[in-house]
């Protein structure tokens, strides 16, 4: 049975279409739901074999199908519809509960995209599908670059032809198929060039090759793979006389044009035209491919930039104060991530120190990152979340640390349209009097070390930000010593795992203190991450790894003992 469910909005042919499989109506239902708020027009099959009818008549953006299914079960509908030729590409993800490495695998193998385990929570759901919105965006890009040089070379007067690394068809315009018509029925996507030649020399087309098959072959195939950009004249049995220009092009393919030069053969003036002409045109496809090639690597680079950006974004690595040292740590686990962290200045004795972690990572995380993280920017209280004025007095004060987290939870909630949530640690901390005042909305424990080795850590949790209306956080007193240490960190130095799974956990923190006793700012935040690439025997991490470490200068030295405690505040 097909059922098509009526969109909540009047159907557009831009509009994005979503095709849910499964044998439970209910589970359908549930999907649909979401799918239809997300703006998609939803279609459901109770069964694979109707699925699959329904994609030979229709074309869908999202496929969402369950894996165990009577009759046919969701990976033989991901094969079978695989094989459907179309014109568009479908993002395919199949709803499991297995997790071995081997069923992952072969999924991936009958061409599924992605795979989501049930039960499915819909902010994950949403994360996969926006993540395929994303690739078939750019599959789409990339049709429509195709499309446009197909165009430019069947605007072309010549033949022109485009063999990949492998040295099979890519492309060949309609005028290379009228120069060739023995070999045109070989000229198909995917055939190689030997293949192609060989009909051709098989029906009697090249004049040179009459007798002598076989030498002839190999000398030209040695001529094409060569890609040399040497121009040949090519006699064909009809008649005609091809100028032959092949090059090798930069990821080991072959680009090729033919240009008939029947009547020019005789006339050397006008054969030197027609050879500036094939040139000019040369060249001018050469510009068409690397443009095609750009495209490819435009999100690359893109992605590279951003990561530039990104770390700019903490200019200085190291701030000295009049008794205490603040560093930064910021590691992305790809080429952006959701972490940020940084300091200002609330007054001439006290320092605003904030620790960012957003849900997820990629683009999306590293700008609401940086949006958070331009809430604490300056001294101005019009521009700075933290600072507030006094509507009477005129007065510019500095909100208590859980009022800032409200501040932020309620700004999120009402203002930014994203499904992410964010977690914070801000600190206030007067430098004269080592007095600290910290809120912890979601992120790991703020841990102090004492100057006699005492590691603590602070805080009940919290809830994070921009998770739930009026939701309460508070604000943790404490107070730095000389010699002490306070640390805000993100969970990717927690939760960082090793080869067996175990985490580096707040012992391994604590272990890591000790360990580097003796070293101070940012050589103390190189040295943990070197610990940490040990403890995953990994120098690139899984998750973003940031922190904060604020050290008061010690008034005595003195040897710390080896204590770790954990405080929960009231």
């Amino acid at each position: 049975m097909l059922t098509s469910i009526t969109p909540t909005m009047p159907r557009a042919e831009h509009a994005k279409t979503a095709l849910i499989v499964d044998d439970s109506r209910a589970q359908r239902l549930i999907f649909a739901k979401h799918l239809q708020s997300w703006g998609y027009l939803v279609f459901e099959a109770d069964t694979g074999r109707d699925a699959l009818d329904l994609c030979r008549k229709a074309s869908f953006d999202l496929i969402l199908s369950d894996w165990m299914m009577p009759e046919m079960d969701g990976l033989e509908f991901c094969k079978a519809f695989r094989e459907i030729e179309g014109d568009s590409y479908s993002y395919f993800i199949l709803l499991t509960s297995k997790n071995e490495k081997d069923a992952v695998a072969e999924g991936l193998d009958m061409g599924a995209d992605d795979f989501l385990s049930k039960p499915v929570s819909p902010p994950e759901l949403r994360a996969r599908i926006s993540a395929g919105e994303r690739l078939l965006a750019m599959e789409r890009e990339l049709r429509r670059a195709r499309g446009q040089l197909v165009a430019a070379v069947e605007a072309l007067d010549d033949g022109f032809v485009y063999f990949d690394a492998d040295d099979r068809l890519v492309l060949a315009n309609s005028k290379f198929r009228e120069f060739y018509p023995h070999s045109a029925p070989a000229m198909v996507t995917g055939t190689s060039f030997e293949e192609i030649l060989r009909l051709g020399v098989e029906q009697g087309a090249y004049v040179e090759a009459i007798g002598r098959e076989e030498e002839w072959l190999r000398a030209r195939l040695a001529m094409h793979r060569a890609g040399t950009g040497e121009r040949k004249c090519q006699r064909l049995t009809d008649g005609r006389v091809l100028q032959s220009v092949e090059r090798e092009t930069a990821d080991g393919g072959r680009v090729g044009l033919r240009v008939d030069v029947t009547e020019l053969h005789a006339a050397r003036e006008n054969a030197r035209k027609a050879e500036a002409f094939a040139l000019e045109q040369n060249r001018e496809l050469r510009k068409a491919l690397d443009e095609l090639q750009t495209l490819y690597d435009a999100l690359d680079r893109d992605l590279i930039e951003a990561r530039r950006l990104q770390q700019s974004l903490i200019q200085r690595r190291e701030h000295e104060f009049e008794g205490a040292t603040l560093s930064f740590m910021l590691q992305s686990s790809g080429h952006v991530g959701g972490d940020m962290v940084g300091m200002f200045r609330i007054n001439p004795e006290r320092i605003g120190i904030y620790a960012i972690d957003v849900s997820g990572h990629g683009v999306a995380a590293a700008m609401l990152g940086a949006r958070i993280a331009g809430l604490f920017s300056g001294g101005d209280y019009t521009q700075n979340i933290v600072l507030t004025q006094n509507a009477v007095t005129g007065e510019v004060t500095a909100c208590e640390p859980h009022e800032v987290a409200t501040r932020i939870n309620e700004l999120m909630l009402k203002e930014f349209d994203t499904e992410t949530y964010v977690t914070i640690a801000y600190a206030d901390f007067d430098i004269d009097t080592g007095n600290l005042r910290v809120v912890q909305a979601g992120h790991p424990h703020p841990a102090i070390r004492r100057a006699d080795g005492r590691v603590e850590f602070i805080g009940n949790g919290g809830l994070p930000v921009g998770l739930i209306r009026g939701a309460d956080f508070s604000t943790i007193e404490s107070n730095l010593g000389p010699g002490d240490k306070l640390f805000l960190y993100s969970d990717g130095i927690t939760e960082c795992a090793n080869a067996e799974g175990d985490e580096f956990g707040e012992a391994g923190l604590c272990a890591s203190f000790d360990k580097l006793s003796d070293t101070t700012g940012t050589a103390f935040l190189e040295a943990l991450k070197w610990e940490l690439a040990n403890w995953a025997g990994n120098e690139e991490f899984e998750d973003d790894v940031s922190g904060a470490l604020l050290e008061r200068h010690p008034r005595i030295s003195g040897k710390p003992s080896r204590v770790c405690r954990h405080i929960q505040a009231d």
